[in-house]
């Protein structure tokens, strides 16, 4: 005869066996059936070239680069999934910087320019730079991204110091997903229609 003990060891073995391999079909499930995202649109008011220096000791003068943005994307799918615990959105400008000597491509770059979290909670619309619309004047059950006359959260500046070499840059929202059970997934939530062009430096 077995004692209470066993059996309620036996029990729970069970039970943690079972839950594993629920929680594993549903991490596959999860990861087989992504839902689609058609990617929204980034649109750039103005980008300001000027020279400055990052508040942190010792900082040299360099060229800094500032922009106003407006992005509209619709996230609703990856929001109402069931799996999905909460969205990391970043935009990035990924941009070449050539030699002006040989005019080769010298070095690439990717910046983060601008990121949010959006929690699952957060499945109404989401405006002005991430913040939500005040309870009841909303639309439930959307996960519309509408940020307007947003700024670059991060400093953009160039590891040469200038962008004298730099004519254009690519500007791209992308998502990370973090699900309950299983792995992260990402993709893209919005571009911008081509390549933005730099301004010259403002003058002083």
């Amino acid at each position: 005869m077995y004692s209470t003990f066993q059996r309620l060891n036996h029990l729970s073995s069970l039970a943690t066996t079972y839950v594993m391999i629920l929680l594993g079909l549903i991490s596959i499930a999860s990861f087989l059936s992504l839902p689609e995202v058609d990617a929204g649109r980034i649109d750039v008011k103005d980008i300001i070239l000027q020279k400055g220096r990052l508040r942190r000791w010792g900082a040299r003068e360099e060229e800094l680069a500032s922009l106003r943005f407006d992005i509209r994307t619709d996230l609703n799918p990856l929001l109402k999934s069931y799996n999905t615990k909460q969205l990391f959105l970043y935009m990035t400008a990924s941009y070449p910087e050539y030699d002006p000597s040989s005019g080769s491509v010298r070095e690439q770059h990717d910046v983060v320019l601008w990121d949010r979290i959006v929690q699952r909670a957060d499945i109404r619309d989401i405006r002005a730079v991430g913040k939500k619309i005040p309870a009841g004047k909303g639309k439930k059950g959307r996960g519309n991204i509408r940020v307007e006359e947003g700024k670059n959260k991060y400093m953009w500046t160039n590891p040469s110091g200038t962008f004298r070499d730099v004519p254009s840059a690519n500007l791209t929202l992308h998502y990370s997903l973090m699900p309950y059970v299983g792995v992260l997934s990402s993709g893209i939530a919005a571009t911008a229609q081509g390549p933005i062009t730099l301004p010259e430096v403002l003058k002083r």
